[in-house]
């Protein structure tokens, strides 16, 4: 991966962006994948950003390991499938 510095100051800001972006993808993706082949249904609109978002608090808090951050995926698409069908 290169990276270019947007301004000073700003490219490290960048540089971390793209980090947390790189690490998050897969977790998103993975987690996606295996519960929609588990629940048999599609992706409701919005449950990947939300997802994302979730998966960067956590990396956030300090959660690396891409393994751990797909089962709070998991979890939390099971979650959100539970309160839209109550």
């Amino acid at each position: 991966m290169t990276s270019t510095t947007v301004a000073r100051g700003d490219g490290e800001r960048v540089a971390v962006a793209i980090r947390k972006l790189a690490m998050n993808i897969p977790a998103v993706d993975r987690a996606i994948d295996i519960y929609g082949a588990l629940s048999g249904h599609s992706e409701a609109p919005g449950v990947r950003a939300q997802l994302s978002q979730h998966l960067d608090q956590l990396h956030s808090e300090g959660e690396t390991d891409h393994h751990r951050l797909t089962v709070h995926g998991l979890s939390f698409l099971r979650q959100n499938d539970l309160q839209r069908n109550s």
